[in-house]
């Protein structure tokens, strides 16, 4: 596959746009929105019970609650089936470890779902997360910094982590402001390795995220050029191999509920899931505290209103030449009765 003057293959894809070198995991343990699919399409290929005796998920290294309370070994315990988690540094490892088998499902933003269905990564999007306030995440430039204005970036080094949601979150704030990323010198670089190069100043600017963006702002040493609030986003997924989420309705719906019932819990106790994810993220309750008020613990279906605001970050991606080439979102999805097998009725009901 040719992209620009780089001849690469399909993992190459994986992991040179992700800036990864392995998928290795750290750890191991609204109203009238329309349900995408064809309502009259044929429930053949769902399977009410399963025969799957392991389910294996994945999280980041940014926290799971559901994984530290346990609810969902809980709830599948009495069915004889066990569950295993492994941790990931970001969402495009964790998708080629779905790609290759290890994992059944787990959570990314927007944008690593585009480079592994470019990749040919057969995934389905599982259920929609809404994005969250948008403070959590900001282009950040030393509190020394003559750069003054996000267009005092042009021509300059900018430190993000390709393939995640970091991609296009900094694509659109250039765009807001009349500029493209060709304007700025990206340098490709896993977070902590991007936080390292920025803070020793070999590089001008880094799209730094909570709870590290809370404790850099509050240690003072950084100033916010831009956060991304007002970016327009579809949010974050569930996302799941197609083998797994056809073959094993009745078991994702249960893992569904737990996951949307632990988000609900969250949301009126913050403080309690704060102290529960902090030592987990190595950060003080506080500040975790607030990264939890940035975030939305909710869930929506996968509507087709949701696919249409994901197929324009696509669409965004490939104009830009990040992907090589167009992505149809709705390839990676289900038909609305398959849809309505595996989504919770308190999620169903929020379409």
């Amino acid at each position: 596959m040719q992209i620009g003057k780089y001849s690469i293959s399909r993992r190459d894809l994986l992991y040179a746009f992700y800036g990864l070198v392995s998928f290795t995991t750290l750890a191991s343990c609204g109203t009238n929105k329309t349900t995408i699919g064809n309502s009259s399409a044929s429930n053949t290929n769902i399977k009410g019970s399963s025969s799957t005796k392991v389910v294996r998920l994945g999280y980041q290294v940014s926290g799971d609650l559901t994984h530290e309370k346990g609810v969902i070994e809980k709830r599948l315990a009495p069915q004889g089936i066990g569950v295993t988690w492994s941790q990931f540094v970001s969402g495009p490892p964790l998708l080629e470890a779905l790609n290759v088998g290890s994992i059944d499902m787990g959570p990314t933003g927007e944008t690593p779902p585009i480079f592994a269905q470019a990749a040919g990564t057969n995934l389905i999007y599982v259920v929609n997360m809404p994005p969250g306030t948008g403070e959590g995440s900001a282009i950040v430039v030393l509190k020394d910094s003559p750069i003054q204005t996000l267009a005092g970036l042009k021509g300059k080094k900018v430190a993000y982590s390709r393939g995640t949601a970091q991609t296009y979150f900094v694509a659109k704030a250039f765009e807001d402001i009349g500029l493209k990323l060709s304007d700025i010198e990206s340098v490709n670089l896993p977070i902590a390795d991007g936080r390292a190069a920025f803070l020793n100043k070999t590089v001008d600017a880094f799209v730094e995220g909570d709870p590290s963006l809370i404790k850099l702002q509050r240690e003072g040493i950084i100033r916010v050029l831009r956060d991304a609030q007002g970016i327009k986003t579809p949010g974050s997924y569930y996302l799941a191999s197609r083998d797994f989420a056809i073959n094993n309705a009745e078991l994702l719906k249960a893992i569904l509920s737990e996951y949307y019932e632990v988000g609900q819990w969250a949301n009126k106790n913050r403080r309690a899931a704060a102290e529960i994810l902090a030592p987990k993220v190595k950060t003080d309750v506080d500040t975790m505290e607030l990264t939890l008020t940035r975030r939305k613990y909710d869930m929506k279906p996968i509507t087709e209103e949701v696919i249409s605001a994901q197929q324009k970050v696509a669409d965004l991606l490939y104009e830009l030449k990040l992907v090589p080439k167009q992505v149809d979102v709705k390839g990676a999805t289900l038909t609305a009765q398959q849809y309505a097998a595996i989504t919770p009725d308190a999620v169903r009901n929020r379409a």
